[in-house]
């Protein structure tokens, strides 16, 4: 393993350099074995079908706070108007009524 450039922090030691290095070359090569995995997954025939149609049921809150319910089959998560999907699961602390307040923040972005 070589050096990747000459570039140097300030006051750094010959073992310093060569331990980041180390770690830039072991971050390569995992960078590569994640696209070799997503390559594999993109490869992936479909798979069986379901067999039954699963609703989802939401909770959709509007601005003033209020919310109403709404269902979704599972199938209309796939039409042809359709071009992108997320899944996310909500964490929620032990004896929490309320999803972690930074996933549903991340989730709020989405639809902006």
């Amino acid at each position: 393993m070589g050096r990747f450039h000459d570039k140097r922090f300030p006051g750094e030691s010959d073992e310093y350099r060569a331990a980041r290095d180390e770690l830039l070359a072991a971050e390569i090569e995992l960078r590569a074995r994640i696209e070799e995995v997503a390559v594999l997954r993109r490869r992936l025939p479909y798979g069986g079908r379901l067999e039954q149609e699963y609703v989802f049921t939401q909770g959709v809150v509007d601005a003033s706070g209020n919310e109403t319910i709404r269902q979704t089959k599972f199938s209309e998560l796939f039409r042809a108007d359709k071009d992108d999907l997320i899944v996310y699961s909500f964490m929620y602390a032990p004896g929490s009524e309320k999803p972690c307040p930074m996933c549903t923040a991340l989730l709020d972005g989405l639809n902006s």
